[in-house]
């Protein structure tokens, strides 16, 4: 039996892949944001937040996590659903 020698690795162009790489390097490569006072922290990525590493912030102390983060993000959601409804609500009625 005669090995096969396997495929090379595919590799994107070089013209494509800094595109690809900047499209996703704020949110997924970046630094972890306090969602409270919005420090960056220097040590913290968002690759390993993904991974469920916590930190405490340096400025306002307050200690985040993966499942904190979520429950930040879902109130932001909500918030910003609920202003855009009454936004669209009170547009609607012609006097503002």
């Amino acid at each position: 039996m005669t090995p096969v020698a396997s495929p090379p690795p595919t590799r994107l162009p070089s013209a494509i892949a800094p595109k690809i790489t900047s499209a996703i390097a704020p949110e997924i490569m970046g630094r972890a944001r306090c969602p409270l006072c919005h420090t960056v922290d220097p040590t913290m990525t968002n690759i390993a937040l993904s991974a469920g590493a916590d930190w405490h912030c340096s400025r306002c102390g307050q200690r985040w996590d993966p499942v904190r983060l979520a429950a930040v993000a879902g109130y932001a959601a909500w918030l910003s659903a609920r202003t855009d409804a009454s936004d669209n609500h009170a547009t609607a009625g012609g006097d503002v």
